[in-house]
């Protein structure tokens, strides 16, 4: 049986929609309800649905920061009242956008499309032909990492650097280290250039956790506010570093 989650945090516009597919599609199972960003990426990890149905403007993660946390196998459909975020719904990997208030006819295509599994079949220009310019980035806010057997939640404001550690990254923090699986070159397009910064082939650094800068030379090392780490920057992204 294809499994849902639904993520949004208005009560009535969730059973509203979850009436609707009970009508439209009567054998999907609504595994689970969110209402914010939080609860969803923590359901991700529980329940493992075959779909989501996110809203975007949601409390603690919107809605494309929890579509970083979908699985690649589930398909996404963004619920919301802001069309202006369709390309970037599409980027997320949406299989379908829905605006609201919802119509049965609206959404009944949708199902039609899940069904068919036709998702990432629109293209970018179409989204853009239909609502407009993608609206500003979006960039990480919370990461799901591993310490021992357990999983949590990261602030990525609270990282003060990222290393390569073999098939890993290590998410250094003031209180410890945890371990993902994105790859540095995937990580850094996904951080904010205003805080974070490359400063070696496997390196990153929040700018915000640098205590100083030494120089000897050419040469340039990064120490940390309370780390005993330092960071060497490569000859390749020293620019950045000159004017601190």
């Amino acid at each position: 049986m294809t499994r849902a989650l639904i993520v949004e945090d208005e009560p009535l516009l969730r059973a509203e929609l979850a009436d609707q597919l009970a009508m439209l599609w009567p054998e999907l199972e609504i595994a689970g309800q969110a209402e914010n960003g939080i609860e969803a990426v923590a359901m991700l990890e529980a329940m493992r649905p075959d779909i989501v149905f996110l809203d975007i403007q949601i409390p603690g993660l919107n809605g494309l920061e929890v579509a970083r946390h979908v699985p690649e196998s589930a398909q996404i459909v963004f619920v919301t009242a802001y069309a202006e975020h369709a390309l970037n719904a599409f980027d997320a990997g949406a299989a379908d956008y829905l605006v609201k208030p919802l119509s049965a006819a609206r959404l009944l295509q949708t199902v039609k499309r899940l069904k068919s599994r036709e998702s990432r079949a629109v293209a970018p220009e179409v989204w853009e032909r239909l609502f407009g310019k993608a609206a500003a980035p979006v960039y990480l806010k919370w990461i799901k990492a591993s310490t021992g057997g357990s999983v949590r939640l990261v602030m990525v404001k609270d990282v003060q650097f990222f290393t390569s550690d073999g098939k890993y990254t290590r998410v250094v923090t003031a209180t410890g280290d945890a371990l993902i699986r994105v790859p540095l070159k995937s990580l850094i397009e996904q951080l904010d250039p205003g805080q974070f910064a490359q400063v070696h082939r496997g390196a990153i650094v929040n700018l915000e956790a640098i205590e100083r800068i030494d120089r000897d030379g050419a040469a340039m090392e990064i120490r940390l506010k309370g780390r005993p780490e330092k960071l060497a920057v490569s000859e390749a992204f020293t620019r950045q570093f000159r004017q601190m």
